[in-house]
């Protein structure tokens, strides 16, 4: 690992350009889309998820084998071609195809994507070191809610009339951004040295993973930041149209102004971050934005939900830009693609599944009000279990091969 350029920063980034419009499509055109199918709020909070519930649990699996594997283009990247099935499903949509097309590829797009995120972002890890990881992760962040704004203008003007040119941002988006990723960025050689085989026996696994205290305490705590964010984002153009009374097309403009408050704030949260703590700061922003969107849920204009929505994207920027730099500081570097993947099959479970609580308390009520108050409560909880976290000293968790270099 070293120090990298701006350069570096920009050509790792074009993949997460990609994941962004990817993202920003479930998070603002989804629940609109399945809607027109005619599916329940539950279905839609299961399905308008940008990550899977089922994929989630190979994610281990999948970092695991990319940890040992060895090619001629690295560990990361054979993975990555993975990509090539949600293209495809993009692709298949923009046809309006039946609804159970549409539900496979729901489900089966994410799943496939998971697997070659998870493989991306250990790249950070294994190409820079500690102390720039929350700048670099900053910058990638920003490019991808730089992307997601395209998205979202495009979807504002065009949706209703061709919605196919949407379908087609994504797909071309994703292909263009892995691409130069993968041509662009060199992973480094594999660490020295070996670990002990890791254990198939389940009992002896999880008290291995367990081993790894504050780790496990660290994605306990971000596990509820998912839950929250991923169960409220498939719902707030649907809570600004059904609650506010803001016509369709123009709900579009409440994700706008999330995201160009957290663009304008993920790089300097990331230079914070390695400043000053990436725990100091995480922690104040996560109670800011839990309680934001606690508060949020009693809206009843459109001035007012622009206002704290805008606000609410200056904390998110923090705990979201900072969370896998500060997970990489708390476990091994030999071990990074199998516990990355562990962690994010755990987060990557609580967002489809605060996505469907929610919506199942959205279908009981009645009201999407509900969904921003559950949100709220899962955030602060959050907030209050990452403050037991201790972070280790950088070199805490090298080998002394490692540690010397």
């Amino acid at each position: 690992m070293r120090r990298v350029t701006v350069l570096w920063m920009l050509f790792y980034g074009a993949a997460r350009a990609g994941i962004g419009v990817h993202d920003m499509f479930f998070n603002a055109v989804a629940g609109f889309y399945l809607a027109s199918y005619g599916l329940p709020n539950v279905a839609i909070g299961f399905l308008a998820n940008e990550r899977s519930f089922i994929g989630s649990v190979l994610n281990p699996l999948a970092g695991a084998v990319s940890d040992r594997l060895r090619t001629p283009m690295g560990r990361r990247t054979p993975f990555m071609f993975l990509i090539i099935p949600p293209i495809l499903g993009f692709l298949a949509l923009m046809t309006r195809p039946d609804v159970w097309i549409v539900v496979l590829v729901f489900i089966l797009g994410p799943l496939f994507l998971g697997l070659a995120v998870t493989s991306y972002e250990v790249l950070l890890p294994d190409c820079v070191v500690p102390e720039q990881r929350g700048t670099v992760n900053g910058a990638n962040r920003a490019f991808a809610y730089l992307a997601g704004i395209g998205l979202l203008v495009l979807a504002f003007r065009f949706w209703e009339e061709a919605a196919w040119m949407v379908f087609l941002l994504v797909a071309v988006s994703l292909g263009l951004g892995f691409f130069i990723t993968m041509v662009a960025v060199r992973e480094p050689p594999p660490p020295r040295g070996t670990d002990p085989p890791v254990s198939f026996q389940p009992l002896d696994y999880l008290k291995g993973v367990l081993a790894y205290r504050e780790a496990a305490k660290y994605v306990v705590s971000y596990f509820f930041f998912w839950v929250g964010i991923g169960g409220v984002t498939p719902f707030i153009t649907r809570f600004g149209h059904e609650e506010l009374g803001i016509p369709e097309n123009e709900t579009f403009l409440l994700l706008l102004a999330v995201m160009v408050s957290t663009l304008a704030s993920a790089v300097p949260a990331g230079w914070l971050g390695d400043r000053i703590g990436k725990k100091s700061l995480s922690v104040w922003a996560l109670l800011a934005f839990g309680l934001i969107i606690l508060v949020s849920s009693q809206l009843t204009s459109k001035e007012q939900a622009i206002v704290a929505l805008a606000v609410a994207g200056v904390a998110q920027a923090v705990p979201t830009v900072l969370a896998f730099p500060m997970f990489t500081e708390l476990v091994p570097a030999r071990r990074m693609g199998e516990l990355s993947g562990l962690s994010t099959m755990i987060w990557s479970l609580g967002q489809p599944l605060g996505a469907t609580f929610f919506g199942s308390l959205a279908d009981a009520t009645g009201t999407l009000r509900i969904v921003l108050a559950a949100g709220g409560v899962a955030l602060v909880l959050s907030w209050a279990l990452l403050r037991t976290v201790h972070m280790p000293a950088p070199a805490a968790l090298l080998s002394p091969e490692e540690a010397s270099r």
